[in-house]
């Protein structure tokens, strides 16, 4: 039991380092350069691959449920829905968190104990069923999605699993979403945010501000990396600048502690620095 690969993650098309050495091995074939040298960049990009395909054999294997709910979202037409107008914008498989990330995300709500997580970004609901199978039998997830044609083919997903019926899904732009969850008085043990990257700004601050995140909690953040456009001053992809401001505006922010982990397209973690001791002189 095995989810099919998303080809950009296997491919390592976040890694600009992976994608500079795919064009230097090219230009290597066209130079007619010699052997050994050709031979050292064939090297290199294996030992990616290799890397890659090691780890993922060294994770937990998806759920039966999981396994299934990623393969199907992998193999759904996401153009024909577009067009038809069943959802409102072009999705695509690479919006799914693959298995290693999820087994992350379930391995950090189990042991901080969580009873209440949140997700900002539904998209099909393999974080949420994720968290979901990591959380007590009164335990919640609480989703977030922008688009109900989407929300209701995660739902129809969610629905085959056992712990599916721990996820509520909630359709309508987050901020006011998150809005109504502070008013009632909604606090989160983990937060997974993985939406609209221009928005991620205004999420992370919502989270504080409304005080979102329980005592002891974690916000878990995706895509920081973003193809390596952060670091490496490329425009890979057109949203970058969005997300090295939030890194930014994280990095600046005294009153967390912050790890950045480069698995898959980065993931930060984030708690606040009287969770973790950081007052300490």
């Amino acid at each position: 039991m095995s989810a099919k690969p998303d080809e950009d993650i296997l491919n390592h098309n976040y890694d600009p380092a992976y994608r500079h050495l795919l064009k230097a091995k090219e230009i290597a074939q066209k130079e007619n350069v010699s052997p050994e040298l050709l031979s050292e960049i064939n090297r290199a990009i294996e030992l990616y691959q290799q890397r890659h395909t090691y780890c993922e054999g060294q994770t937990t294997q998806p759920s039966q449920a999981l396994d299934t709910l990623i393969n199907e979202t992998l193999c759904y037409p996401w153009k024909d829905a577009h067009k038809k107008g069943e959802i409102s914008y072009v999705a695509s498989p690479r919006m799914l968190s693959g298995n290693k990330e999820v087994q992350l995300i379930k391995s950090i709500t189990s042991a901080s104990k969580a009873r209440m997580a949140l997700e900002i970004g539904l998209f099909t609901g393999c974080a949420s069923l994720g968290m979901a199978e990591a959380l007590p039998k009164d335990g919640k997830v609480v989703s977030l999605e922008i688009d109900k044609g989407i929300g209701d083919l995660a739902r129809s997903f969610l629905d085959k699993s056992p712990a599916g019926h721990k996820v509520e899904i909630i359709v309508g732009p987050a901020l006011e979403s998150m809005g109504k969850l502070a008013a009632n008085k909604m606090k989160f043990d983990i937060i997974f945010m993985d939406a609209n990257k221009d928005g991620y700004v205004s999420y992370y601050k919502t989270i504080f501000e409304k005080d979102l995140l329980a005592s002891g909690g974690t916000l878990i953040v995706d895509n920081v990396l973003k193809s390596g456009d952060p670091y490496s001053g490329e425009k890979y992809e057109s949203n970058s600048w969005a997300i090295s401001e939030f890194n930014e505006v994280v990095l600046q922010d005294d009153r967390v502690h912050k790890v950045m982990l480069p698995v898959r397209d980065g993931i930060y973690l984030i708690r606040r620095t009287e969770d973790t001791g950081d007052w300490l002189p």
